[in-house]
C-alpha cells in the first residue's frame, strides 16, 4: 500500500501551529513543487479551517518517509517536536483515516458537509497546476469520495446537517435580542460564507447584506451576489460602512481585522462571527463588540459528536467493507488484474479463429462449426465482463489446485 500522509488538526495542534503550515493560494503551486522537490513523488496538501494534511506516494507501506516529513516542516520553520504534535499514517491506516476525513468523521463538526468538497478542490488544484499525482493516490481519494457519498446517503449522518457556520448562525438566532441584526456584512467567498449569505437571504429577507471581497469582479459569478451590496475589502478596512453583524471567513493568513478597525467604526453594539482559521480577527477585548471564534464553538461540537455517536459507529462499519473489498480486488490473481490489458487481444484472437473455419474445417462440417463458435461467441462475449472474469477465476483456482498438489 503506497499511499502516506502527515497532518495534524485542531485535537493536536494549536491554531498557532496549524497557521505556520498555511499556503496561500497564490503561492500553492510554487510552494508545493519546492516541497515534491525534496524527494516526493507527488503532494496533494488539503487545508481546511481545523486540519492541514499532506498525502503522497511511497515506493510501498515499508517505506521510511519519516525523513521527508521533517524536512517539509523544516520548510515551515517547524522542528521535530511540531512532528509529534501531528500523525503519520502508511498504508492501510493512511487510507482508513482518509475515508474518515472524507465522511466527516474526523471533522469538529461531524457531519459537516464541507470537507469532501475540500478533498475534492485539493487534488483537483494539482491536476489544474500540472502537479503530479500518481494514479494510485487518486485512486485512493475517488475510493474516498465514493464512500463519503455512501456515508450521507445511507446513515443518518447528513440528517439535520450540522456545519460550523450554523452553529454560528444558532448563536445569532439565540443573541438576537441583545444584538439586533440590523444590517449584515459576509466577508470571504469560502462555502461557509456562501452558507450565511444563503440563510441570511431565506431568514432575514428584510436585513440589508454587503459581500466584502478583495476583488468585487469575482462576486458576479455566484448567483448569491443577486439583490446584495458588494464592496471590496479595501473599501470596507476604511471604516466607513457601519453594520451589526459581521461574518467572516477567508483563507488569509494573517488577521485581516484588528482592534484599530473596530475603533475607527465608533460606538454601537457589534456582533462578529469568525469562522476562519487561522483567525481573521485578532483576539482584543473591546466594548461593546462580541467576538464569537472558532473556540467557542467547540462545546456545541462536542454536544454534535455525541448525538450522532451512532451514525459514527455505522459509518465506521462501511468505511471497513469499502476498504476489505478494496484490497481483496487488489490481491487477485494477475490473471484477473490484468483482464483490462488483455481483453482486446482476447476479442481478437476469437475473431480470427471464426475467420479461420473455412480454411481448417472440411466444407460438410463448416456450417455446423461456424453455429457452434457462434455460439460460444454469444454466450461468452455478448454477456457481462463479468462473465468472462467468472472464467478465469475458475482457470486461475484449476491452476492453484494443480501447484499445490504438485
Amino acid at each position: 500500500m503506497k499511499i502516506h500522509l502527515w497532518g495534524t488538526d485542531f485535537r493536536r495542534s494549536s491554531a498557532e501551529m496549524r497557521k505556520k503550515l498555511a499556503i496561500g493560494l497564490p503561492e500553492r503551486q510554487g510552494k508545493l513543487k519546492n516541497l515534491i522537490d525534496l524527494g516526493f513523488k507527488d503532494i496533494i496538501y488539503l487545508w481546511t479551517c481545523n486540519r492541514v494534511e499532506f498525502y503522497t506516494t511511497a515506493e510501498d507501506y515499508f517505506s521510511d518517509t519519516r525523513p521527508l516529513w521533517l524536512s517539509v516542516l523544516k520548510q515551515f520553520g517547524l522542528d521535530e517536536d511540531d512532528y509529534y504534535r501531528g500523525y503519520h499514517f502508511e498504508g492501510k491506516s493512511a487510507l482508513r483515516h482518509l475515508m474518515r476525513v472524507a465522511s466527516s468523521l474526523e471533522s469538529m463538526v461531524v457531519g459537516e458537509p464541507q470537507i469532501l468538497g475540500q478533498l475534492k478542490g485539493a487534488i483537483a488544484f494539482n491536476k489544474e497546476n500540472n502537479l503530479p499525482i500518481d494514479k494510485h493516490l487518486e485512486q485512493c481519494f475517488h475510493l474516498c469520495f465514493e464512500t463519503a457519498k455512501k456515508v450521507r446517503t445511507e446513515t443518518a449522518i447528513a440528517e439535520k446537517p450540522v456545519s460550523v457556520a450554523s452553529l454560528g448562525l444558532k448563536y445569532l438566532v439565540s443573541m438576537e435580542s441583545e444584538y439586533p441584526l440590523e444590517k449584515a456584512v459576509v466577508v470571504g467567498r469560502s462555502p461557509i460564507s456562501l452558507m450565511v449569505l444563503q440563510w441570511l437571504k431565506k431568514n432575514r429577507t428584510d436585513i440589508p447584506v454587503i459581500w466584502v471581497n478583495r476583488s468585487v469582479d469575482v462576486l458576479k459569478s455566484y448567483p448569491e451576489f443577486q439583490g446584495i451590496e458588494l464592496q471590496s475589502l479595501a473599501d470596507f478596512l476604511k471604516g466607513q460602512t457601519q453594520f451589526s453583524h459581521l461574518f467572516t471567513s477567508t483563507a488569509s493568513i494573517d488577521p485581516i481585522f484588528k482592534k484599530s478597525f473596530f475603533e475607527k467604526l465608533g460606538r454601537g453594539k457589534k456582533l462578529v462571527f469568525d469562522f476562519a482559521e487561522p483567525p481573521d480577527v485578532e483576539h482584543f477585548v473591546l466594548e461593546p463588540v462580541r467576538i464569537i471564534h472558532m473556540e467557542d464553538l467547540m462545546d456545541e461540537a462536542r454536544t454534535n459528536s455525541l448525538e450522532r455517536a451512532e451514525s459514527v459507529a455505522v459509518a465506521e462499519k462501511m468505511i471497513e467493507e469499502a476498504m476489505r473489498a478494496y484490497f481483496l480486488d487488489q490481491k487477485e490473481k494477475p490473471i484477473l488484474r490484468d483482464f483490462n490489458n488483455i481483453e482486446p487481444e482476447f476479442l481478437k484472437e476469437l475473431e480470427s479463429a471464426i475467420l479461420m473455419i473455412e480454411k481448417e474445417v472440411p466444407l460438410e462440417f463448416q456450417g455446423r462449426v461456424k453455429k457452434i463458435a457462434e455460439k460460444l461467441v454469444r454466450k461468452n462475449l455478448h454477456l457481462s465482463r463479468e462473465h468472462l472474469r467468472e472464467i478465469l477465476r475458475r482457470v486461475a483456482s484449476t491452476e492453484t489446485d494443480l501447484i499445490s498438489g504438485a
